[in-house]
This record gives C-alpha cells, sequence and structure tokens, in this order.
C-alpha cells in the first residue's frame, strides 16, 4: 500500500469527497469524519453518523454508529477501501471508545453487494424492510428523489416510488469475538 495517512478531517476538507459519493449528500448528522491522505491531499473519506433510532434497540446497545459514505477517489491500489476501512474503524476503537457496534448499508439498487463489507469482517444482517407488513415508499420530484415527504419542495408534483431494501451489515466493536457469537446466535433464531 502507498504511504496514505488515515486521520480525522473536517467536513470541509471532505465535502468534495461526499459530493461525489453516489448519494450526492451528506448524512443527517455526521459524528466523525476520517479521511485518507495522499501527500497531504484528501482523496478519501468516511463518514460515521447517528444510524437510525431503532438501531441501537435491535442490537442492544447504548452507542451505535452508521459507516455512513464511503468514497475514494479513482486509481488507487486495490482493496485501498477496505484497507482504509480497517484503519478509521482502529482509529474508532481509540478516539471513541463508547461505540459498540457499527451499522450500514449496501444499496444493491445501484449495483453495491457488500463485497467490502465481507472482506472487511462485517456481518451480514439481512435486508432492511424484510420485516415489514407494509411496502415503503420514496417520493420523486422532476427525477430527484426523497426519502421523507417532509422534504420535498412544497407545492411540488410527486410520484411514489416504491423503495426498494438494502443489505444490512454490522461491525461489533467491543466484546467482539463474544458478540460474534451471539449475533450468530440469534440471527438463527429469527
Amino acid at each position: 500500500m502507498k504511504a496514505y495517512i488515515v486521520k480525522p478531517v473536517s467536513r470541509k476538507e471532505a465535502d468534495h469527497l461526499v459530493r461525489k459519493h453516489y448519494l450526492h449528500r451528506w448524512p443527517g448528522v455526521a459524528v466523525c469524519i476520517v479521511g485518507l491522505l495522499d501527500s497531504g491531499s484528501c482523496i478519501g473519506t468516511i463518514v460515521f453518523a447517528l444510524p437510525p433510532r431503532e438501531t441501537a434497540k435491535r442490537y442492544r446497545v447504548r452507542i451505535a454508529w452508521e459507516l455512513a459514505r464511503l468514497f475514494i477517489e479513482d486509481g488507487t491500489p486495490k482493496n485501498t477501501e477496505t484497507w482504509f476501512m480497517s484503519r478509521a474503524i482502529n482509529y474508532l476503537h481509540l478516539a471513541h471508545p463508547e461505540v459498540e457496534v457499527l451499522v450500514s448499508y449496501a444499496d444493491p439498487s445501484v449495483g453495491h453487494a457488500g463485497t467490502i463489507y465481507r472482506a472487511g469482517n462485517w456481518i451480514s444482517d439481512g435486508q432492511t424492510d424484510q420485516e415489514r407488513k407494509t411496502p415503503r415508499f420514496d417520493y420523486m420530484v422532476e427525477g430527484k428523489v426523497y426519502s421523507r415527504r417532509s422534504h420535498v419542495p412544497q407545492g411540488a408534483v410527486i410520484q411514489r416510488v416504491p423503495r426498494g431494501s438494502k443489505y444490512r451489515f454490522i461491525y461489533w466493536m467491543k466484546e467482539h469475538e463474544k458478540r460474534r457469537r451471539e449475533c450468530a446466535g440469534i440471527m438463527r433464531r429469527i
């Protein structure tokens, strides 16, 4: 691997990379931003954010964070994403020991299957919405998709679009192996 540096960066330093991510926007509440630096330039970023409220309850923890954005400029060596993610998680272990579990999602509608998470020893935890009894919808206005009706501009003509499920992955930060075994047992019972 090149002589990359992994360290916390400011929102300003990472903004150009988040805008290149397929979602083109920041997550709701970013709590930690880690950068991948090459010769002083930020060429990659991982943004950790607060996850949906149900996440901590689902995994029976007090503090859960979401790996909400990961973007690295093209031209880096093979496996740079997995290497970077591993270093970012190591940083979290030291700087934020209160975090008990990480969750992230892979969106098959844009061709993501979670390969990077599997390579990083994350645990597959099914798909979003698999327990729902009623389907969920996004709202489209002139080609732009909104996940909440309240975010749609006032007076806009909307089209409801069925929301597809995403693959969910988790990474235990504390009592690593013990939690992995517990999780495997819980998942088998569900």
